[in-house]
């Protein structure tokens, strides 16, 4: 929180880049406690991005060291430059904005918490390298289907009905309009991709994959979430409508890369977080912007926005890039990062937590039966006469043959 909103260094030029102060959470006013509170959920939120695309094979201990490292300086730095009324891209300055036109609009966080938790994603998956099987020795993919679809669908719903909490609670006041614009786009954007993605599913592969449909969704709703105060009720049906498009092509890319993404956190925050800072320079317009920034920018009646969510979204890129590279390969050089194959093959749950998930239920194995040998007895006894193990082997063909 020091590095994302303190203002101890205000007056010097590092306030740009980084905030200092607050140290302990000293010195913070009551007026600005629920803002550590709120910016801890999004802190959170972006750590967890990482763990969708390396489940299954990352060790628990290596992923506590990335969450602390994501949520401690990574994060908080991207925060202060898009969010702090000192960061130099920022839309709240009062001065000084970025390309002298206005500061980078990203209202509930398509950049500052998607794509960065999504590049930190791409990144580590690509170190810990794919799940066993994932691709065959040719390449070829090998997809490992969820195995419970009841739970995809329940925890899309609980993460869309949570979306309105980021997106209308990111008013940080209350504001009812922006709210309400705010509930309104955070609804109709994931719905239009829900509803693309169903008819192309449809028309592509014969049949409405569900998994697809969930994740375009999500995938819509990551879209609006910068523009979702700045943007017309309209625009938000089309960013939603890419955005599914966006998602469906960066899922197929990541699996051309031989990058296994379990959950496509990958193409859902990543490439969606990229989508919804460029749409914002696309569709938001000057008389929104001015309700809820209470700034005069230009919104899409130049090309000055759009550059500057350009700008903040390679930044962020590179930004992450170069904190989080260095970290996954020291944890994979000190074997940190990965479990041993034989963990991965037998399950997370005994290696890592020491006991077995819900409704797993082991099958005793079957006692192995020898065959029976023949014996003097048996081999004197009249054609005519079958054994009790002939008559046995009979009634079973009979049967078989019924």
């Amino acid at each position: 929180f020091a590095f994302a909103y303190g203002t101890a260094n205000s007056s010097e030029s590092s306030s740009g880049f980084i905030g200092s102060g607050f140290y302990g959470l000293r010195d913070l006013s009551a007026g600005d406690r629920h803002n550590w509170f709120f910016q801890f959920t999004f802190a959170a939120t972006g750590a967890t991005i990482v763990s969708g695309a390396v489940a299954g094979r990352v060790q628990l201990a290596g992923y506590f060291i990335i969450a602390s490292w994501m949520t401690s300086f990574v994060y908080p730095v991207v925060s202060h430059w898009i969010w702090s009324t000192y960061g130099f891209a920022s839309a709240f300055r009062e001065d000084d904005f970025l390309f002298d036109g206005c500061g980078v609009i990203d209202f509930a966080g398509s950049g500052v918490v998607h794509l960065t938790g999504g590049c930190a994603a791409f990144w580590c998956a690509l170190a810990v390298g794919a799940r066993l099987g994932r691709f065959g020795p040719d390449g070829a993919d090998n997809p490992i289907p969820p195995h419970n679809m009841a739970l995809v669908t329940l925890g899309t719903f609980i993460l869309w009905f949570g979306w309105y909490g980021f997106n209308c609670g990111s008013t940080l006041a209350l504001n009812g309009p922006v709210a309400a614009q705010a509930a309104v786009t955070t609804t109709l954007s994931p719905s239009a991709a829900a509803v693309t993605t169903i008819i192309l599913s449809k028309i592509i592969f014969g049949h409405f994959d569900l998994g697809l449909v969930l994740n375009s969704s999500l995938c819509g709703l990551v879209s609006i979430t910068a523009g979702c105060v700045v943007v017309p009720f309209w625009a938000s049906i089309i960013i939603g409508i890419i955005g599914a498009l966006v998602y469906l092509g960066a899922s197929k890319l990541m699996v051309m890369l031989k990058i296994d993404d379990p959950v496509d956190a990958i193409a859902v925050h990543g490439f969606g977080g990229i989508w919804g800072l460029l749409a914002v320079g696309l569709f938001s317009k000057r008389d929104l912007i001015q309700e809820s920034y209470s700034a005069s920018c230009p919104g899409n009646a130049s090309g000055l926005q759009f550059g500057t969510q350009l700008v903040a979204t390679l930044t962020i890129i590179s930004w992450v890039t170069l904190t989080c590279i260095p970290l996954f390969l020291v944890l994979k050089k000190v074997d940190l990062l990965r479990v041993p194959p034989e963990f991965e093959e037998e399950g997370l749950d005994n290696s890592e937590h020491g006991g077995q998930a819900a409704f797993v239920f082991e099958k005793e194995p079957k006692e192995h039966v020898p065959p029976v040998k023949p014996t003097e007895e048996t081999a004197k006894e009249p054609a005519g006469e079958p054994t009790e193990k002939a008559d046995l082997e009979g009634g079973e063909s009979a049967v078989s043959e019924s």
